[in-house]
């Protein structure tokens, strides 16, 4: 049982890994279009926010449509991180955790960029894997900040019950 409940928090990972590859399956007409379709949502949100005037919506699609496509490459890898992360947390300590969540997921970006040079006019770039490996940075981050965060919490916690231990150990009869 403690197996299954040990190698259960790599399936949040793999079943992530599976649709990063599948991603990258699409042609790039296909996987062009999706981001496109973020790309306009994003500008009618810009426009809902500046009150719908003085946007030039085709100017601002064609201007932020490569980051948006950049940004989605960011998220991918950086929740892969986080699963990744949260798998390995669950057999080891954080530190090896954290070293080996980096590891797998440079070897998966460098593997995406590899198979979407398989896919109809798509190509691996390295400098792909610096994008992702950028939101791995990000996720890193957020992961440090979230697990300083939640290391002062649990350090007052077992301060206060030092300290209520104390107080009950004074309180008793000799």
């Amino acid at each position: 049982m403690r197996i299954i409940r040990k190698y259960f928090w790599y399936l949040p990972s793999v079943i992530w890994m599976c649709v990063i590859f599948s991603f990258s399956g699409q042609t790039a007409e296909v996987s062009s279009g999706i981001s496109l379709k973020v790309t306009q949502w994003v500008v009618r949100f810009i426009g809902i926010l500046r009150g719908g005037e003085g946007v030039d919506t085709e100017y601002l699609v064609e201007l932020l449509h490569p980051y948006v496509r950049k940004c989605a490459h960011m998220g991918e890898f950086g929740v892969l991180f986080i699963l990744l992360f949260l798998s390995f947390l669950a057999s080891t300590v954080a530190t090896r955790a954290m070293a080996a969540a980096v590891f797998v997921t440079f070897i998966y970006a460098c593997l995406d960029e590899f198979h979407q040079t398989k896919v109809g006019g798509r190509a691996g770039m390295f400098t792909d894997v610096c994008v992702d490996m950028t939101g791995v940075l990000a996720a890193v981050t957020f992961v440090l900040i979230v697990y300083s965060f939640w290391q002062v919490s649990h350090e007052k916690k077992m301060e206060r019950r030092i300290a209520a231990e104390r107080r009950k150990r004074r309180s008793e009869p000799v």
